[in-house]
């Protein structure tokens, strides 16, 4: 049982340079090799996505007012904040931000072994939270045996409850 706390998630650089990443888990296998990722990746300029070839992708805004994507050089499509957007990790991505900054919660998952099932939960106070790997805190307040999840925390493997109206984003892993 894990809380994560949003101020004490380290800033990394993507892949390629172009932004960074926060994580919040991640699970590898015995050899080392990803088999599962939550992160929250800092959207600071106009940039492509790092190349991720093997591996499914749940992107969600959680910042930002005009997040667009393109994929495979097609044309822009309007992310809005809270929606999970899926999509294959070699799929060729370029990502504009027209108000920055903007910030994405981003589930990683190796294709083949496991996949993301990611969803927005809007509670009302006194509402349990459903069991996920992950759940992030949006908005409000949850409570947990791990102490309380406020804005931008997340909660790994722990029941809680809304100790205020929340908006969770659930991050379920499931092998496949």
């Amino acid at each position: 049982m894990t809380l994560r706390r949003a101020a004490d998630l380290v800033a990394t650089p993507w892949r390629n340079g172009r932004g960074a990443t926060r994580d919040i888990m991640t699970v590898a296998a015995a050899d080392g090799a990803l088999l599962w990722q939550a992160s929250l990746a800092e959207l600071t300029e106009d940039c492509d996505f790092s190349d991720y070839a093997g591996f499914d992708r749940v992107f969600t805004p959680v910042a930002g007012d005009a997040i667009t994507l393109s994929h495979d050089d097609g044309v822009f499509l309007r992310c809005p904040v809270l929606t999970p957007h899926a999509f294959a990790g070699e799929t060729r991505t370029r990502c504009r931000i027209r108000a920055m900054p903007g910030r994405a919660f981003n589930v990683i998952t190796a294709r083949g072994r496991f996949r993301a099932d990611v969803l927005v939960l809007r509670l009302p106070a006194g509402a349990s939270v459903p069991p996920a790997e992950v759940v992030y805190c949006w908005s409000g307040r949850l409570d947990s045996l791990a102490g309380g999840a406020g804005p931008g925390d997340s909660l790994l493997g722990i029941a809680a409850i809304a100790a205020a109206p929340s908006v969770v984003i659930l991050a379920s892993i499931v092998a496949s």
